[in-house]
């Protein structure tokens, strides 16, 4: 069981970096339960994955493919939303409603 944090991010966003320091820090609290992917929404790639999900601004933290946080997480904010992912993908035993 793990989740995916997709962070969306800008070099030249000024929050992104608080960001950033939230979900690594997090990530470190549930070790290998936690897989993160920064996502550059200048580059090519980047900005065609925040299309998909319908990203209008950055930060924005998608879990498991789902927008969960816009904007700069507080570390409760975000434990409690990966809680509740781990608990769901848990309960079900495998990613419900990925796309």
């Amino acid at each position: 069981m793990t989740v995916t944090i997709e962070l969306f991010y800008s070099p030249l966003c000024l929050y992104c970096p608080k960001a950033k320091k939230v979900v690594l820090e997090i990530a470190g609290e549930f070790g290998g339960k936690i897989k993160v992917e920064e996502v550059n929404v200048l580059s090519p790639a980047g900005l065609e994955k925040a299309e998909k999900y319908g990203v209008q601004g950055v930060p924005t933290i998608i879990l498991n493919n789902k927008v969960k946080i816009a904007g700069v997480p507080t570390l409760q904010q975000l434990r409690k939303a990966i809680q509740r992912e781990l608990d769901r993908v848990g309960k079900y035993g495998f990613m419900r409603g990925r796309e």
